[in-house]
């Protein structure tokens, strides 16, 4: 492979991934902003009515989804790199099957168990009236299981196809459906028929699969106008097909892995949600305020965590097709190239956004939430923004493993990020407060991505040594982008002490000469001329003459 063409594939790799980034972020950030006039209009003291179900949906989606859409991409990319088109239309047609049936089965099962799943998360303090009420969120939160497996089928065929621009889209129109009708029948149902705040609550957890069912439709027309190229080619092919009862085993050989890691990849999220609100009024803490820490954690927090880890669900989905057929083409020094480059890719955008937010923490929080509880709020973000970097990178390394047939010791690891979090979870809850249980997420995910990384580097020789350089330069760029903060905090931009649209302008201010300081800095110790092979001026160039054309 020529120089231009190895160039050519990698441009390929980090832009198919940071698409799909956009994607996920665009639809993050229509997800965060959502939660100030939601959190008007339900209150913050029944956040945890609707951040708790979440948390086992998410665990049951993975069960029932996971697995198959990535085990899918992976196997039509596979097929699709040896132009068997047969194959790829059959494994549409099984993984879609097999997602319809297992959304159903959960579906139906999520609210069988909406009963027992609330008692356990609300404790033995919690009144039955809040039984009731998440209860009731469980139930509703049921249908979008059968709606979000169906739509990741859809998903899954052009991801392997390599067509990630529509996978991001879908995902922008999924979240932009959700948070309008979010936003749109929790206002009818509070402000115009004067219903209790509650009802924003359970309009929220509808919209959920009002979202879903929008994205389907979406995939439906342009499937419409797409799928018939891909049928001529099957048509026209000569050779048979592989083997139906091959093909299934195959897609579920390569998912259960998959399924199982993303199982246990979110299980620290279940452990959050059924022993949180038992740990802290445990240790003391009154019930009323275990509920709402436990809100302010695994809702509003992570929403703002989010907006890094839409890396790593980018190239999370970016890598199945490039690495697949780098391992099945045995082109290894490609392969370690891509390793590299997800991970200083991922540095290099998500380590400033979550510095941001560790020292900004407090201003953030406040913009978003207003000053109640804002000392809860600060302590927290500041926490999560730590493990908003550690888990960005957790989720790139698991799919890695999983990608380049390294699914046993992947699940292994997993298990032993899950057993850290699991046995340091009280003793940090006990010695460091409500805290511990962000402390313990953290020391899950370190755990993983050093037991990914160790075995990548002695399968196919990956090192980390230039990363590890990467690392300490986008440091350096960082800890100059606080000083620029520490200059308008002396001019007396004090965010917390404003009206909030005032601390929104003052935010801005902040992030905007925070970046500037942040890509100057970079651009001088080389970290994009590294990364990217192109400075910044070169990368911005093309976007820059585009503008000046069109005007």
């Amino acid at each position: 492979m020529t120089e231009q063409q190895r160039e050519r594939t990698k441009q390929s790799f980090i832009v198919g991934s940071l698409t799909s980034s956009a994607g996920v972020f665009l639809s993050k950030a229509i997800g965060l902003f959502y939660m100030v006039p939601f959190t008007a209009l339900a209150t913050e003291e029944n956040m945890a009515f609707y951040s708790a179900p979440y948390s086992y949906y998410s665990i049951l989606l993975q069960i029932c989804s996971a697995g198959i859409p990535f085990a899918a991409a992976a196997v039509i990319a596979k097929y699709a790199s040896r132009n068997d088109w047969k194959t790829v239309m059959l494994a549409r047609k099984i993984s879609k099957g097999i997602l319809c049936v297992s959304g159903f089965v959960f579906a139906v099962m999520f609210a069988l168990l909406s009963g027992v799943l609330s008692r356990s998360t609300l404790g033995p303090l919690a009144e039955p009236q809040d039984i009731l009420i998440m209860q009731k969120s469980f139930m509703i939160l049921s249908l979008a299981l059968f709606l979000v497996p169906l739509l990741s089928s859809y998903r899954s065929f052009y991801q392997g196809l390599k067509d990630l621009r529509v996978y991001a889209d879908s995902q922008v129109i999924e979240q932009l459906g959700r948070v309008i009708s979010l936003l749109g029948l929790g206002f009818i149902a509070v402000r115009i028929l004067h219903m209790a705040s509650i009802y924003a609550v359970y309009m929220a957890v509808l919209a959920t699969s009002i979202g879903a069912m929008i994205a389907i439709f979406f995939y439906d027309r342009y499937d419409r106008r797409n799928i018939g190229h891909y049928r001529r080619l099957a048509r026209a092919q000569e050779r048979s097909t592989v083997e139906s009862t091959e093909l299934l085993k195959e897609i579920l050989i390569f998912g259960l892995p998959f399924l199982i890691g993303s199982i246990v990849g979110n299980s620290q999220q279940l452990v959050n949600t059924r022993y949180f609100v038992n740990v802290a009024t445990e240790l003391g803490m009154p019930y009323a305020d275990a509920k709402l820490l436990y809100g302010i954690i695994q809702l509003q927090c992570d929403k703002l965590t989010s907006i890094p880890q839409v890396l790593g669900m980018g190239f999370s989905a970016g890598i199945v097709p490039y690495m697949t057929i780098a391992l099945e083409t045995k082109n290894y020094t490609q392969l370690r190239r891509n390793v590299r480059e997800c991970l200083e890719t991922t540095l290099f955008i998500g380590m400033p956004v979550c510095f941001i937010m560790l020292v900004l923490a407090r201003p953030v929080y406040y913009v978003m939430y207003g000053g109640a509880n804002l000392d809860y709020g600060e302590i927290c973000l500041q926490v999560a923004a730590v493990l908003a970097l550690v888990t960005t990178i957790t989720p790139i390394c698991s799919s890695m493993m999983m990608t380049l047939k390294l699914r046993k010791e992947s699940i292994i690891y997993l298990c032993c990020g899950f057993l850290i979090k699991a046995a340091t979870f009280y003793p940090m809850m006990k010695y460091t407060g409500y805290t511990g249980a962000i402390t313990s997420s953290i020391f899950c995910s370190l755990s993983i991505i050093y037991l990914d990384l160790a075995k990548l580097s002695s399968k196919f020789g990956v090192s980390y040594r230039q990363t590890g350089v990467y690392f300490l330069r986008i440091l350096t760029a960082c800890l100059a982008m606080n000083g620029g903060f520490a200059i308008l905090r002396i001019l007396g931009f004090t965010i917390t002490e404003a009206s909030r649209l005032k601390a929104l302008i003052q935010l801005g201010v902040y992030g905007i000469v925070g970046m500037v300081i942040y890509l100057a800095a970079a651009n001088m110790l080389k970290i994009p001329q590294g990364i990217f092979r192109k400075s910044l001026k070169e990368i911005a160039d093309p976007y820059i003459s585009r503008l000046r054309r069109r005007s």
